[in-house]
């Protein structure tokens, strides 16, 4: 998982470090539970990281190998999460996004998440309210 997550966010740390590059194999193995993978036959082609959080379920370090981007993946994850947090009657995602990164920005608000406030150095908290409320 590590090394799909290196992968996909190493061309990034020209500009900045992303907090995505300090997963190393044995950080995620020690809380493999917390992530979720997307096979395609043998082969792993998507995972992110999850948690309760007070603030709300969390995600990150959300990864498509470079093949299989623009196929619904991502899609699938972030929706396999938002599946997790409802099981655990979480009713609120939230995720960290950096400003400079549009396209990052364009997938999440289209997947419903909403900038809130904020968080420092060059993100934005973006959230989105889950499931039906009774």
């Amino acid at each position: 998982m590590a090394n799909l997550v290196h992968e996909v966010y190493r061309p990034f740390a020209a500009g900045f470090r992303p907090t995505a590059l300090t997963w190393s194999g044995e950080a995620v193995r020690a809380c493999a539970s917390s992530w979720l993978m997307a096979h395609r036959e043998d082969e792993l082609v998507g995972v992110v990281h999850q948690t309760p959080d007070p603030a709300g379920h969390t995600l990150d370090a959300l990864a498509v190998s470079a093949p299989w981007r623009r196929r619904g993946i991502g899609t699938q994850l972030v929706a396999a999460v938002e599946d997790r947090a409802l099981a655990l009657g979480r009713r609120r995602m939230v995720i960290a996004l950096r400003d400079s990164l549009g396209a990052n920005i364009e997938f999440f608000t289209s997947l419903g998440y909403r900038p809130t406030q904020p968080f420092p150095p060059a993100h934005h908290l973006y959230v989105k309210e889950i499931g039906a409320r009774e």
